[in-house]
């Protein structure tokens, strides 16, 4: 049977939750992680914050009609933290909760119960925002084969959401008061580029910069850390920081035309200004437009950091057409993805706190700083490379160097002295490091 327009529709969640709702006996078990359920609580409170007369969608269910009931094919995750949520803010007769078992279901009910709201006496006003203005898309098929298509098409056939496309979700409801066509420019911009580059940008560099600049670990960029680039939103926020940097955020363009018409290398000083990567960003179209910048610098920065003899050693080649934001990997260069990666990381955080200020010598000095790695061992990991990053007592960190310095001065301070792994390892590149340390 194909779903028919009346069996979609949009659904309260207090209205869904009275349905007779069953999960089917092929589900998997409950598996959400505590950060995934307290995610939602959060997300529900901050529109509930902002917006209390607008309903909030929180994505769609996929129901199986067999007639008695209504079985969830998809969905089960989001409904069963729902219900949880309002047991536990007594609107719903909060039973007693004594098994201490260590399973999703117990993590996830004792990481909500110690949540700031969920402990008030009273939290009748968010239960009713839950229960009455929070929506869910209601797909209802009464044939299982149906629904199982519409479950494979919605969630990309088992490929699951990246964090830069709930980073996009979250952006976009940001512009709830933009035009549509505003939104659709943005959208269309976002779509034109890959997920992989989209995923490069976010997971290998802006995450890794914003964690070593602290001094810490960056294993993996997943949907848990989506929240620093979340930025300030201009309805919620209200410290004297966040108005600072919005009125940074509002200063900037104005300033630029203010001063004339941009030459090419003033128009990228601007955008390295106005995207500061120490700075919280304003949420919204200039999440997209920082996004735009940031992968449009990248390719430059992989074309000019890699000129000259050093383009022997380049993990990526660059797209030759204007305005391409495509780097493609070398397979042959490989063996030094993890410190091609991270001299880029540098020199993106580099150039966007100090410029082109003595950007040559910048250049040659992180460049030795990574590469040193790839002589000094034989197989480099990940973890070497976080290592490096991170910096310890012996060996300072160029990210932590650079965070706190006003000039580019400081990266003189680096370590490029480096012992080779052996007589045969890695000739070309020891013969290079050694020019560059001269």
């Amino acid at each position: 049977m194909t779903i028919s327009r009346g069996d979609v529709s949009a659904v309260t969640v207090g209205n869904l939750l009275a349905e007779n709702l069953r999960i089917p006996h092929y589900q998997r078990p409950y598996s959400w992680e505590p950060e995934t359920a307290l995610q939602l609580l959060d997300d529900i409170q901050e529109a509930d914050r902002e917006r209390r007369d607008v309903p909030y969608v929180l994505g769609a269910v996929i129901l199986h009609n067999t007639g008695p009931s209504l079985e969830v094919v998809d969905g089960q995750q989001r409904l069963l933290t729902l219900r949880m949520i309002l047991l536990l803010t007594g609107t719903a007769g909060c039973p007693k909760h004594s098994d201490q078992a260590d399973n999703p279901i117990n993590r996830v009910w004792n990481a909500l119960r110690r949540h700031e709201a969920l402990r008030k006496e009273n939290c009748e006003g968010l239960a009713e925002f839950i229960r009455n203005q929070c929506q869910l898309v209601r797909v209802v098929t009464d044939d299982v084969d149906e629904a199982f298509r519409v479950f494979d098409s919605q969630n990309y056939r088992g490929k699951p959401l990246a964090p830069h496309d709930l980073l996009k979700a979250y952006h976009l409801r940001e512009m709830r008061d933009e035009t549509v066509s505003m939104k659709a420019a943005v959208v269309e911009t976002w779509e034109s580029v890959t997920d992989a580059e989209l995923n490069r940008l976010f997971s290998t560099y802006l995450y890794r910069i914003a964690r070593w600049a602290r001094g810490e670990s960056a294993p993996r960029f997943t949907v848990h850390d989506i929240g620093m680039f979340k930025g300030i939103s201009p309805k919620s926020s209200r410290s004297p920081c966040a108005r600072y940097h919005m009125a940074a955020q509002v200063a900037i363009p104005v300033l630029d035309v203010w001063r004339g018409s941009p030459s090419g290398l003033a128009d990228r000083e601007a955008g390295r200004i106005r995207f500061h990567l120490d700075a919280p960003l304003l949420a919204g179209k200039t999440f997209f437009e920082m996004a735009a910048f940031m992968l449009k610098e990248l390719r430059l920065l992989a074309r000019e950091a890699f000129d000259g003899e050093r383009a022997e050693f380049a993990l990526y080649n660059v797209g030759a057409e204007e305005g391409s934001n495509v780097l493609h990997e070398r397979p042959s260069r490989s063996r030094y993805r993890f410190v091609s990666e991270l001299y880029l990381a540098a020199l993106l955080y580099y150039t966007n706190k100090f410029g082109d200020e003595d950007l040559p010598a910048a250049r040659d000095r992180l460049f030795a700083w990574a590469y040193s790695a790839r002589v000094e061992l034989l197989r480099v990991q990940f973890r070497s490379i976080d290592n490096r990053a991170r910096g310890d007592q012996s060996n300072a960190s160029a990210f932590a160097l650079m965070r706190t310095a006003e000039s580019g001065r400081v990266i003189r301070q680096l370590s490029t002295a480096s012992g080779t792994y052996n007589s045969d390892h890695e000739k070309q590149l020891v013969a290079l490091l050694k020019k560059l340390e001269a």
